[in-house]
C-alpha cells in the first residue's frame, strides 16, 4: 500500500470498443496508478471484461453512443473526486501509457511532491509499428499535452462547448502556468496501428461537419494539409527505460481487429444522411466500400472544389491561391 501521506495517483480515461490497446494500457499504469477510472461506451469488444479483472480499475457506464469527450472526461473526474485524499489525476487516453521509469525522473518526483493546483504537459512518443522506433516533434514549443494535474478542490469544472479535442481535466490551463516534463515522454500508439489511423483521420472530418466546428469550408478542406509542416518529425530508437523488463508491451497489443471510427462516422451517416457529408473529400473507392455506398455522395461542384483544393496543396500560401480561397470563403458560406 501507498503511504498515506502521498497523493493518490488517479488515472481517467474513456473508451468504447479500443480493445486492441486496452491490456497494454491497464497492464503498465495499474502498476503505479492506486485507481483508473474508465468511462466505457459499452464496449462489445472484450474491454469491459479486461477491466473486470483489474481490482483497481473503477468501470463507469455511458450508455450514450454519441461521441462526446467532454461529457465523458467530465463524467470520469467527477468520480475520480468522489475518492478521499489528496490526488494526482493522470488523464490519460486508452492509448497512452506512462513510461516504466517516470517516478525515477526529476521531473517525476516534482509530480510526486507538486502541491495543489500543480499542472504538468508531456509530449508523446508516438510508438511506431516496426517496435523499435518512435516520432518526436522536435518543436519545443509544440505537440504538448495538457496530462497531469494535482487536484484542487477548488477548482471547478469549466464545461466546454467541444466534443471533440477538449481538455481532459479542469481549464486551469489556461490560468496557471504548466510545468513542462522534458524527463520522460508519454508514450502513445495513436501511429501505432496504420488502419485505425486511417479511419480515425477520417472520423475526425466527419465530426468537424457534425459539430460545425470549421469556420468555413475552405478551412475545412485545407485543414490537413496546413498542418502537415507545423512541425518537424524525428524519427528515435526507443529507449529501454521506457520498458518494463518482466514484459513485451508490444505482445499485448491486438492490430487484428477492425477500427471502431468506422462505427462512429457509419453512425452518423445513418442518422444525419449522406448528403450532409458530401461535403468532404474523403470518397476514393477503398473508404467507399468501406461505408457500404456505392456510388460517390458528392456533387459535381464539390468534386470540382476538390479536385483545386488538392492541385493548389503545394502553393496555397501563394498571394494568388490565397486570393481565389479568400473569394471562395465568401461564395460558399
Amino acid at each position: 500500500m501507498k503511504n498515506s501521506n502521498k497523493p493518490l495517483l488517479i488515472v481517467t480515461s474513456c473508451t468504447r470498443n479500443y480493445g486492441w490497446v486496452t491490456r497494454a494500457f491497464l497492464e503498465c499504469n495499474t502498476r503505479w496508478a492506486d485507481y483508473i477510472i474508465i468511462v466505457d461506451q459499452m464496449s462489445t469488444d472484450g474491454t469491459r471484461e479486461m477491466c473486470a479483472e483489474y481490482k483497481n480499475v473503477i468501470l463507469i457506464d455511458d450508455k450514450d453512443m454519441a461521441y462526446k469527450e467532454n461529457i465523458r472526461a467530465k463524467m470520469a473526474f467527477m468520480r475520480g473526486r468522489e475518492i478521499e485524499g489528496d490526488r494526482i489525476f493522470f488523464a490519460l487516453d486508452i492509448d497512452e501509457v506512462m513510461p516504466a521509469n517516470w517516478m525515477e525522473t526529476d521531473d517525476g518526483k516534482k509530480i510526486l511532491t507538486s502541491k495543489q493546483g500543480d499542472m504538468f504537459q508531456t509530449k508523446w512518443a508516438n510508438l511506431m509499428p516496426d517496435k523499435k522506433s518512435y516520432q518526436w516533434d522536435t518543436d519545443e514549443k509544440g505537440g504538448w499535452q495538457y496530462k497531469i494535474y494535482h487536484d484542487d478542490p477548488k477548482q471547478e469544472w469549466q464545461e466546454c462547448g467541444s466534443n471533440i479535442h477538449t481538455p481532459l481535466l479542469p481549464y486551469s490551463s489556461w490560468e496557471i502556468e504548466p510545468t513542462y516534463v522534458h524527463d520522460f515522454p508519454l508514450l502513445h500508439f495513436g501511429y501505432y496501428f496504420p488502419l485505425w489511423n486511417y479511419h480515425k483521420a477520417r472520423f475526425y472530418r466527419f465530426q468537424y461537419v457534425k459539430l460545425h466546428s470549421y469556420k468555413t469550408l475552405i478551412s475545412l478542406l485545407r485543414d490537413k494539409a496546413d498542418k502537415v509542416d507545423l512541425h518537424v518529425w524525428a524519427y528515435l530508437p526507443i529507449k529501454q527505460e521506457w520498458l518494463y523488463d518482466d514484459m513485451n508491451i508490444f505482445d499485448l497489443v491486438d492490430t487484428s481487429t477492425t477500427p471502431i471510427m468506422l462505427q462512429y462516422v457509419k453512425d452518423m451517416i445513418a442518422e444525419d444522411g449522406i448528403e450532409k457529408y458530401a461535403i468532404l473529400d474523403v470518397y476514393d473507392k477503398e473508404y467507399m466500400q468501406c461505408l457500404g455506398l456505392k456510388k460517390d455522395p458528392r456533387p459535381l461542384r464539390y468534386r470540382l472544389l476538390h479536385r483545386y483544393i488538392r492541385a493548389t496543396d503545394k502553393c496555397r500560401r501563394k498571394v494568388i491561391i490565397r486570393a481565389i480561397d479568400k473569394m471562395l470563403k465568401i461564395l460558399m458560406k
